[in-house]
Formats: structure tokens, sequence, C-alpha cells
């Protein structure tokens, strides 16, 4: 920033630089953040599986090596620099000087860096959020506050991923080449529709199996109801109306049960960090129709 000052004599640029540093700032912080988040929920993912303890952390260290390894992390923060390079979106259309405008492509291509080792990070968790389904998961915790638990924490990632493109659209409107309000609500309803889709289809395979052990249940359960109901108005005995009241409450708390590993907030959280900024930006563009000249 002093560099800034020295060179172009101006504060026109602060905004830019600033929003860019906290880019940075962000995304290099959300790598940390991710790593400590995934080594706590070890705890929790031992609870889950049917199998020895031991080998769930063995398991747990093997897919955390993965999504954190040091060499792929940076062949994606490369990759992306180059990608960004080859598809000219480093190009702002600012008029710096020479020394600042080197300064300002350094700054640049370090948040776009720490940007494809978040990206690498968010697609690898995915993948494995995705094979948790696959794994033998205890059925007296399937529907236990330790299974929402990874609903919670993939909401977190998603939240986090939501924060990262909110402040890459708020550059993109402090640059001199900007999008129209139109392309950019476009581009917000995209990311909107890819950040739900990130966040459900990867469980959708847990999902599945919540199905199906809880009809499973239900299907075990109702035949001893059945059989209760009709043994109580054969022989309506206090016991036995207060044995079916007693089945009855429990069926009802199996209908109850959720199909999903996450509940209505973590939902309401998503939908709330997109829908909020894609409203301003759509009464942006009503508001641009209304008052173009005839």
């Amino acid at each position: 920033f002093t560099m800034f000052l020295i060179f172009e004599r101006s504060y026109a640029f602060i905004w830019v630089f600033l929003v860019l540093s906290v880019l940075t700032t962000w995304q290099s912080i959300g790598v940390v953040w991710a790593h400590k988040k995934m080594r706590l929920f070890m705890n929790t993912f031992i609870h889950l599986v049917e199998w020895p303890e031991e080998k769930i952390k063995r398991r747990y260290e093997e897919k955390t090596e993965i999504i954190f390894d040091d060499k792929k992390m940076v062949a994606s923060g490369v990759f992306a620099v180059i990608l960004a390079h080859l598809l000219g979106v480093d190009y702002f259309g600012f008029s710096f000087q020479e020394i600042p405008y080197i300064i300002f492509k350094l700054i640049y291509y370090s948040a776009i860096y720490t940007l494809g080792v978040g990206l690498y990070i968010l697609i690898m968790t995915a993948f494995a959020v995705h094979k948790i389904g696959d794994l033998p998961l205890k059925v007296n915790v399937l529907f236990s506050h330790d299974m929402q638990a990874i609903g919670i924490l993939y909401s977190k990632f998603t939240i986090y991923a939501a924060s990262i493109y909110i402040i890459w659209v708020l550059f993109q409107m402090l640059i001199p080449l900007q999008l129209s309000p139109l392309e950019r609500t476009l581009l917000f309803a995209a990311f909107a529709v890819l950040l739900c889709a990130y966040f459900i289809l990867p469980q959708y395979s847990i999902h599945q199996m919540m199905v199906k052990t809880k009809q499973n249940r239900i299907d075990a359960f109702s035949s001893h109801l059945s059989a209760l109901a009709n043994e109580t108005f054969k022989n309506p005995t206090d016991e036995n109306v207060s044995s079916l009241s007693d089945f009855l409450d429990i069926q009802h708390q199996l209908d109850k049960m959720s199909e999903w590993p996450f509940s209505f907030y973590e939902i309401l959280h998503i939908v709330l960090i997109t829908v909020i900024p894609l409203v301003v930006l759509t009464l942006e563009v009503i508001h641009g129709v209304i008052n173009e000249p005839a």
C-alpha cells in the first residue's frame, strides 16, 4: 500500500487493494481453518462407522492427507494462476505505473493462487463426504446428533465458499472493467445453484442410507404395532391400551426422523447468504431498466 502511495500519489485504488488483501488473507486462513476442523471432526466420526477404532482413524487420516496434500494444493494454485492468465481475467483496465502495476499483479496472483488451493480442498472434501454413504455406518447413530454434525460441518464449508465468492464479486465491482448489473446477477444466480448443488449432492448418498434405514425400521415396527393393535381391540385392557399408546408414540418419533444429515437451520444459512446478495443485484438491474432513457 505504501508503494502505491509513493508511485501513484493517490488513494483512488485503496479499496481494490484492500479487497485483494482481504481475499488473500481470508482464503489462506480458510485452508488452516478447514484442516483444523477436519482434524477435530475425527473424534465424532469414530462414533459413526461400524469399524474398529484404529481402522477408522487410519482411514480418516488417509482421507485427510489426500484432501490436504501439499503437492496437489500447490499444483492447484499454480494451475489457477495459469488459467487466469490464459483466460485474460488478469486485465482490469487500470492505468498504473510499471512498479505499482507489478505489485498489483503479484497481489492479484496471490489471491488467485490461494483461491486455487481452496477450490482443491472444497472439491476433495465434497468427494470425501459423498463416500461416507458407502461406509458401514452404525444404525443406532444414523439419526443422532453425531450424524447431524456432518451436515453442520459441511454447511460451514459451503458458507465459507459463499463468502469467498461474494468478496470476489465485490472486487469485480471495484475495477474499471466491470460486468454489467445483469451479467453480475446471472453470474451470482449460477453460483447460487452451484452452491446448493455443492451442499446437497455430496450428502445424497448419506440421505439414501438414512431413508432406507428409516423405512426398514418403520416396516419392522409396523408389524409389531399391527399385532398389538389387534390384540388391544380383542382384549382392551388398561395394560394393552397403555402399550398401544406407547407404540404409537414411538411410531410418531420414527415418522419425524430426519432423512438428511443436516437440519433446516443449515439450509436457511446457505439460502440467506446466497439469496440476499442476489436480491440486491436483481433490484439493481430493475432500477437500471426503469431509469434507462427511452
